[in-house]
């Protein structure tokens, strides 16, 4: 998960300036301006050498257990002071010392104290070894410890109320990760933290089971425990599968990547791995627990071909011989325009390019059609017409470099959970963020200005907003004059609307659509 790179001495070569620097155990490297201590050091030497409990890769920086600490001093072995790494930013010429004496004592008696109120027969950890909390101990030299004064969450329920998730909070070590899943990844605060001192646990809601809560079962949490003191019904955390295949899901367009655990041929659970760009360690109900199908009892094993009037099985050689001589046999018959092919929006892009190759180039016809025609034809043609292409001009990481997002006639936390999950996470930020549709969709209850239209008043709105955007002189003159053409004819067009008509067509009050158009036509460009 983390490059590994040489000492750096701190000289760029091409610049010949020397760039600025810090010491890790006396070496000196590069830093890069911002980063954590945890992030330079595992950078620059690997992810094995500082443990933790609280971080993970796709959370913010927390800093509760202090598992991650290292000794820092301003001078070489000068006066150090132990400091949480995954929060801390690195100070120039600050010298680190990761495993110095003092912080591997410090680590050790940190783990014996989140040890004295963890049971140390869990099954889970000792059957499989698929538990952080033991490969931490192990890391810092905790084997056994048992303190019988120490108060335990043994007296917690068990939680089996839901389909999919699952929770034994006596195996539980506070570390937050749970809570922080849920609100930094799903944006659906189900968890969080109740009680004080020995007392402070993790509750669902306002301590609702699961399935009571407004869980919407993403398993972000399970996925974030180091423990398994939130899991699921199927086996993430209590096996060590023999393989782990990485896979795209199928189903939605977003195109998350899954880590797909099997033993012996059998699929044991499903992970979304942390270096996948699309979805960064995320995932959603159907990614990550509605798998079963694969083995189900009504799915076809084999191909069949039908003889007197029976669906018969087949080899895949004897499918294949069929397809091309029925192929080939229509083709010299009829024609190539007697043939047309119908792909899947649920295969890859790949998968889709060569079915449309193969009809164009092979059969020799242009009859190749889409589910995606159908739902997309308008969006498609006009994008087609605006930007000369079809597809999408952005991808979901831009969202981090814009400061106003419109979402039209979409419910993409419901169509697609995790893309819509980032989006609620842009509008919960405080950024400005409209909504289009006449229903109230999860995304409008978050947006900034949710503009409830009456169906089918799309362009009317749209019209009301661009004649507000024209009429207060907030349009991009200078995109206008370098991309467009007929721009002064559109324009006399738009200001010759009545916005009071609109408004009754729309129904959407009109200052409301106003300051909305506002908000779209001043967000900053990036």
């Amino acid at each position: 998960m983390f490059e590994t790179s040489k000492p750096m001495l701190g000289i760029d070569l091409n610049n010949k300036v020397k760039s600025k620097t810090a010491f890790i155990n006396d070496i000196p490297y590069s830093l890069i301006p911002g980063e954590t201590i945890l992030s330079f050091i595992r950078r620059n030497l690997g992810g094995d050498l500082v443990p933790t409990l609280c971080d993970a890769p796709n959370l913010d920086p927390f800093g509760s257990c202090r598992v991650c600490s290292v000794d820092v001093a301003l001078v070489q072995n000068g006066n150090a002071k132990a400091m949480a790494s995954c929060h801390t930013p690195v100070m120039e010429n600050s010298y680190i010392y990761p495993t110095s004496k003092r912080i591997q004592k410090l680590r050790k008696n940190i783990i014996e104290l989140v040890l004295t109120d963890h049971p140390l027969d869990c099954l889970t950890c000792e059957v499989n070894n698929n538990c952080e909390l033991q490969s931490v101990s192990a890391q810092v030299g905790v084997r056994d410890v048992r303190y019988p004064e120490g108060k335990t969450q043994l007296d917690r329920k068990k939680d089996l109320s839901h389909p999919y998730m699952t929770s034994d909070m006596s195996k539980c070590i506070n570390c937050f990760r749970c809570v922080r899943a849920c609100d930094e990844v799903q944006g659906q605060f189900v968890l969080s933290m109740a009680g004080r001192g020995f007392d402070s646990h993790i509750v669902k809601g306002t301590e609702q089971t699961f399935f009571e809560s407004d869980c919407v079962s993403c398993g972000a949490c399970a996925q974030a425990c180091p423990t398994s003191a939130i899991s699921d019904v199927f086996e993430s955390k209590s096996i060590v599968a023999k393989e782990k295949t990485r896979t795209v899901c199928t189903y939605c367009g977003v195109g998350c990547n899954l880590e797909v655990a099997t033993v012996n041929g059998e699929i044991k659970s499903i992970q979304a791995p942390y270096n996948a760009e699309v979805n960064l360690g995320h995932t959603c109900l159907k990614g990550r627990y509605a798998f079963q199908f694969y083995n189900h009892g009504d799915r076809l094993r084999t191909p069949l071909i039908k003889k007197n009037g029976e669906f018969v099985a087949a080899t895949w050689d004897e499918a294949y011989d069929f397809i091309a001589h029925k192929l080939t046999e229509i083709k010299a018959n009829y024609g190539a325009d007697a043939i047309g092919g119908i792909s899947s929006a649920r295969c890859t892009n790949e998968e889709n390019y060569l079915m449309q190759k193969f009809i164009r180039a092979v059969i020799g016809t242009n009859n190749i059609d889409s589910c995606a025609r159908v739902c997309h034809s308008p969006t498609a043609l006009g994008m087609q017409r605006t930007f000369g292409t079809g597809a999408a001009t952005n991808s979901v990481v831009d969202l981090k470099y814009t400061d106003c997002i419109m979402v039209i006639g979409a419910n993409p936390t419901d169509g697609h959970p995790v893309t819509g999950a980032k989006m609620k996470q842009f509008a919960m930020k405080g950024k400005p963020s409209i909504v289009i549709d006449p229903r109230r969709t999860e995304m409008a209850n978050y947006a900034t200005y949710h503009l409830q239209l009456k169906p089918g008043t799309n362009v009317a709105l749209l019209n009301m907003m661009l004649y507000y955007i024209i009429s207060d002189g907030l349009e991009d003159r200078q995109f206008i004059e370098s991309r467009t053409e007929g721009y002064e004819d559109f324009k006399q067009h738009v200001l010759s609307m009545n916005v009071d008509d609109l408004q009754g067509i729309c129904g959407v009050d009109k200052e409301l659509v106003r300051k909305a158009a506002k908000a779209y036509a001043t967000a900053p460009m990036r």
